[in-house]
């Protein structure tokens, strides 16, 4: 289940007591003396950043381009520092000591830092300092507030509009594309067709280079345990709406952890491992080791989102072999099931961005306009699209593109750090789907771009599947007003909590057992799971989820 949100208070106390110190107030001010082309003499303010979406290199934003614009016109850095560990336990620590950043994304802990005290409202300071935020996010505002009516926090990703992705952004059964040519092409549509092609190749190729093929591994490490999780409810012909399937007609919520769906998926992996394709460290690897494993060529098939393996998938694309690069499938239980792996239109009101206690209002104030400033549709292109004549051309028509040099130069991984986008894509205020202008957010989605952007080793698989586009064999997302799901809200220490908390210690302890397990065995070990999970507090959840759900449906109709 993709969970944001787990217990904080264990092991606080013997965390302090160890010395490890949370985050303190950085500087806030200096004097500019870089000759940058500010006013001599101007003061500018450096704010600190954490943020625990995941991994990256800690930077002042003054040292990319886009962010020494945003200083010279705004006054105002940033010290981003990224996630190094266990994200819980960071905030965890923030928490418990009451010390924290200016600003913070708390992930799945932002429940936990909401409910502690850590975040300011930020109501008032959008409606008298941020038109382009509220602008920007009109339509979600009443979204964005929590029970009591505040906004805390400011999410990455205002809706404006469908565009289609050319490329898979989320979830998708992968193959390595050297086995697909290997096979002729094969176009798996079920899960069944999926593991006969990494089982046909295996059998035919033991080893690659030296070492043992790995036919399929699995994503389970910390809270990304989702990436094994959430199969079921993709393989049924849903998108990801977290721990829960909702019904188009009544909007109400149903746990799947331990339906028929989820027995089928455990089964399939139980025989997969009985063959000898199951990678026996999936339950034990971490994220850079999987990561690493994926780069290392030995592996055939995996699922997972795009986002999260995206590092690297870029690292294959980088080395510029279409072969040891992978393509996704919309993979499903039967063949008459419309998969849905495509998202659709929708608003997740956390996590995101917020201001936390202890910052002087002087400084809220500087902050929020900061955040205001990369709000505005033009500051906006610039982040997502950079700078005409360097980065991207405008047509005629206004239609924005780039020439096979820019996208080269803006794919490459150096460029990006340098400039900026990969430290303000995302994470900050931030629309999505098309601008204004018919534009679309993202360049890799405007079809002038998309249709230059493939490679000759990536259109010889499109042309093996007479397609367009590698997200052309996915189906066309439904329409859900409320998605994403998982956005809901919960209490800390309620029962909808205690439930999420229970079931991810739950699967993580006995999903493993029921793969590994002789296959006669299978059926005992799943029941014994399945009477663990019946004690569980699950319709606590579902009703959660539930009001959520049907709230958010009915504010997207206003």
């Amino acid at each position: 289940m993709e969970s944001k949100r787990k217990f904080l208070v264990l092991g606080i106390a013997l965390i302090l007591i160890l010395g490890i110190v949370g985050c303190s107030k950085g500087s806030k001010t200096s004097k500019d003396s870089s000759g940058s082309g500010n006013d001599p003499g101007k003061e500018i303010y450096t704010y600190h950043f954490f943020d625990a979406s995941g991994p990256g290199t800690d930077i002042n934003t003054a040292e990319t381009k886009l962010g020494k614009m945003f200083e010279e016109e705004t006054g105002v850095n940033v010290d981003i520092e990224h996630i190094v560990g266990d994200v819980n336990q960071k905030i965890g620590t923030m928490i418990a000591s009451g010390e924290y950043p200016e600003i913070l994304n708390a992930e799945q802990s932002t429940d936990a830092v909401i409910d502690a005290g850590g975040f300011i409202a930020l109501n008032d300071l959008i409606d008298e300092h941020a038109p382009n935020i509220k602008k920007m996010y009109g339509p979600y505002l009443e979204m964005m507030k929590r029970e009591d009516g505040n906004i805390y926090v400011i999410p990455s990703g205002a809706s404006n509009g469908y565009a289609k992705p050319p490329n898979p952004e989320q979830g998708g059964w992968w193959i390595k594309r050297e086995v697909l040519k290997e096979l002729d092409y094969p176009q798996p549509k079920t899960l069944d067709d999926y593991f006969a092609i990494i089982e046909d190749y295996v059998k035919e190729n033991p080893q690659i280079d030296g070492a043992n093929t790995i036919g399929f591994t699995a994503l389970t490490y910390d809270w990304r345990f989702f990436a094994f999780s959430n199969q079921p409810m993709h393989l049924a012909g849903y998108p990801n709406d977290g721990g829960s399937l909702i019904d188009m007609d009544t909007l109400e919520a149903e746990v799947y952890n331990a339906n028929d769906d989820t027995k089928r998926w455990l089964q399939k992996m139980n025989d997969v491992n009985a063959k000898g394709l199951f990678d026996p460290e999936s339950f034990t690897q971490n994220y850079d080791e999987y990561l690493s494993k994926i780069t290392s060529g030995r592996v055939v098939g995996f699922f997972d989102y795009r986002w999260q393996v995206g590092q690297a998938l870029n690292t294959l694309a980088e080395d510029n072999d279409p072969y040891n690069d992978y393509m996704a499938f919309p993979i499903v239980f039967e063949e008459d099931i419309k998969d849905q792996y495509l998202d659709p239109i929708g608003f997740m009101a956390s996590p995101g961005m917020g201001i936390t206690t202890g910052t002087s209002e002087e400084d809220q104030i500087r902050i929020i306009k900061y955040l205001d400033h990369i709000a505005k549709e033009e500051v906006q292109k610039l982040i997502t699209w950079g700078i005409e004549g360097e980065t991207y051309e405008i047509g005629d028509d206004n239609r924005y593109y780039r020439t096979e040099e820019q996208i080269e130069q803006t794919s490459k991984t150096e460029f990006r750090d340098e400039f900026g986008f990969s430290y303000f894509e995302w994470g900050w205020p931030r629309t999505n789907g098309l601008y204004s202008d018919g534009n679309a957010v993202e360049p890799p989605k405007q079809p002038e771009v998309a249709a230059i952007s493939y490679k000759d080793g990536e259109k010889e698989f499109l042309d093996a599947y007479g397609i367009e586009t590698f997200t052309e064999i996915f189906s066309e997302p439904d329409e859900r007003p409320w998605f994403p799901a998982y956005d809901a809200p919960i209490k800390t220490g309620s029962e909808a909590q205690l439930y999420e908390q229970q079931l991810d210690d739950l699967m993580k302890r006995m999903f493993p057992e029921m793969v590994f397990a002789d296959p006669g065995k299978f059926d005992s070990e799943w029941e014994a799971y399945k009477e663990k999970f019946e004690a569980l507090p699950y319709e606590a959840y579902e009703e959660v989820i539930t009001n959520y759900v049907q709230h958010k449906a009915s504010l997207a109709e206003e």
